[in-house]
């Protein structure tokens, strides 16, 4: 009977915390683990704006926003406005502001926060990655926590953006002889479909630039599908000379 009660007293405190998301000023929300990608420094078409929002009825939350890595950057330049701060810089491993943003239930915070690169230091891809999460009582984190990538590429294409968006990984060319080239943003799964539906090749993808080596395939269309860490997929047609 005790362990019963533990149980329920458990159930009942993880329900009791709040559930955040995170969007676009659009409307547009955004999952954890994407990727939102820009492919230039003029603002506002560089402005990534943004809501948190407590869809709990009953809790309010608290919630503050990580740094999580920097690439090709050291965090000058990119714009932070969030609660009651506007930082022109950030740095790996700083969370902010340094007061957490209160949203009390059904909360919504702010028409002012956002995301802007300013810097073009030559070196690509810029990657910023954030992590939104909740803390209790001594700071302790609690509830649901959503990361998100800002990526500045001068080079992308709109197709490009669009990949990065859905997939979290760009598929270099269409058109391949021996390698499928892959701009790999976030780590995730490779499945490599032919057109009877059948999974010919599977591998886990990380960071960075991948060749896959599909050399012994037969001339033809394929499927590649990318599922990645937070189970959201997305798939894209090659053809095999």
């Amino acid at each position: 009977m005790k362990k019963i009660i533990l149980l329920a007293s458990l159930c009942f405190l993880s329900l009791g915390y709040s559930q955040i998301t995170l969007s676009r000023h659009s409307g547009e929300i955004i999952n954890d683990g994407q990727v939102v990608a820009f492919n230039t420094i003029v603002f506002p078409a560089s402005e990534m704006d943004f809501y948190t929002r407590n869809l709990s009825t009953t809790t309010a939350t608290n919630v503050k926003v990580r740094c999580e890595s920097l690439v090709n950057s050291d965090g000058t330049g990119f714009e932070l406005c969030y609660g009651n701060e506007c930082l022109s810089f950030v740095e790996q491993g700083e969370t902010y502001p340094s007061v957490a943003v209160n949203l009390p239930p059904n909360g919504v915070n702010g028409d002012f926060d956002h995301f802007l690169n300013t810097n073009a230091n030559g070196v690509y891809p810029q990657d910023y990655t954030f992590r939104f999460y909740q803390i209790g009582a001594g700071g302790v984190e609690i509830g649901n926590s959503i990361t998100m990538t800002y990526r500045f590429d001068p080079n992308l294409s709109v197709d490009d953006i669009n990949q990065l968006q859905t997939a979290g990984v760009i598929v270099k060319s269409t058109l391949v002889e021996n390698q499928l080239v892959l701009d790999v943003l976030k780590n995730s799964t490779l499945q490599i479909f032919d057109l009877n539906g059948k999974v010919i090749y599977n591998t886990n993808l990380n960071y960075g630039i991948q060749n896959i080596d599909v050399s012994s395939l037969s001339s033809g269309v394929y499927v590649a599908n990318f599922i990645s860490e937070q189970g959201n997929s997305a798939t894209k047609k090659f053809i095999k000379k």
